[in-house]
């Protein structure tokens, strides 16, 4: 069995590609007393959400991160959806600004069904912004800020911290 070559993130690129993403994204608007980042799969993301959000911080406050958890390609995505819908901070806080944040991006799906979430809570598409630390160039929602992009029919996405995960079977 031969395997893709991998797009290794090192943390040394990973370090480079939240600075980048520190610089490029709009910040006007984004304030942490009416905006908080949601922190997809928090087992891939913590890094990237914590740097911006302290980044970010305004008069010494800190925007708020906000952890959901998502579903692995094999799983049901239904209860995660259920879980978002149900997240006490987002069900009780009406926030301005929504920054969704993701290191890596394949397919997209999850940026798809928890944008239908945020829809669905009555939120619109100009409140929430899009951050991948890395993304697919085949992704089927695109984000609004990349730290780089990849191509998933040529290589495999891989994080320097990561282990075998049953989740992520080698194609």
């Amino acid at each position: 069995m031969s395997r893709r070559p991998l797009h290794f993130i090192t943390r040394e690129k990973e370090a480079e590609l939240i600075n980048k993403l520190i610089t490029i994204v709009d910040t006007r608007g984004i304030n942490p007393n009416n905006s908080a980042i949601i922190m997809a799969s928090p087992d891939y993301s913590a890094t990237v959400a914590m740097h911006l959000a302290h980044a970010w911080s305004v008069e010494g406050e800190i925007i708020p991160i906000i952890p959901v958890e998502v579903a692995y390609p094999s799983e049901d995505v239904v209860p995660y959806i259920e879980l978002m819908k149900s997240n006490p901070t987002l069900e009780v806080v009406r926030l301005k600004k929504l920054i969704l944040v993701e290191a890596g991006i394949i397919r997209g799906s999850n940026w798809k069904w928890m944008l239908e979430v945020l829809y669905g809570m009555g939120y619109d598409r100009d409140d929430i912004t899009l951050i991948a630390l890395v993304e697919n160039i085949n992704s089927r929602e695109k984000s609004d800020y990349v730290g780089e992009y990849y191509d998933d029919e040529k290589e495999e996405l891989m994080f320097y911290f990561e282990r075998f995960n049953k989740h992520w079977p080698i194609r």
